[in-house]
């Protein structure tokens, strides 16, 4: 049954096709016949090597990859991060542990109480990245 379906199917589209064909104009089967012919003597005559695009498109991606990894490493802001944080040490922070006032302790005890939470505090704000 599927043999008959299928051959059914067959014979109505070559019908059709047929019928498609014979309906077209003149102008438009010449235009058609022409570009056919113009197709096939491309084909015999193929391009040289050299201006084939597949050539030179391995080429042209090597070339865009490096080009984009070179701008990459030398555009990225790590590569400055280390010079901006060298040369700008944090002032205030020191200013806040100097500040005393007549009512509070010395700075120092108050230092030497916590010194491990100032501890983690420093290696937690030395590994953050930079915002």
């Amino acid at each position: 049954m599927n043999e008959q379906v299928n051959g059914s199917l067959e014979e109505r589209s070559r019908a059709l096709f047929h019928d498609s064909v014979e309906s077209m104009d003149f102008a438009l089967r010449s235009r058609l016949k022409q570009a056919r012919v113009a197709a096939l003597a491309a084909a015999e005559h193929p391009r040289p090597w050299l201006l084939r695009s597949t050539t030179w498109a391995p080429a042209a991606g090597v070339t865009a990859a490096a080009v984009l990894g070179v701008a990459l490493w030398f555009g990225s802001p790590m590569a400055h991060h280390s010079t901006v944080v060298a040369e700008s040490p944090n002032l205030e922070d020191l200013d806040l542990v100097a500040s005393t006032d007549e009512n509070s302790t010395d700075a120092m005890e108050m230092l030497q109480d916590d010194i491990d939470f100032y501890d983690f505090a420093d290696k937690a704000a030395g590994s953050e990245p930079a915002a």
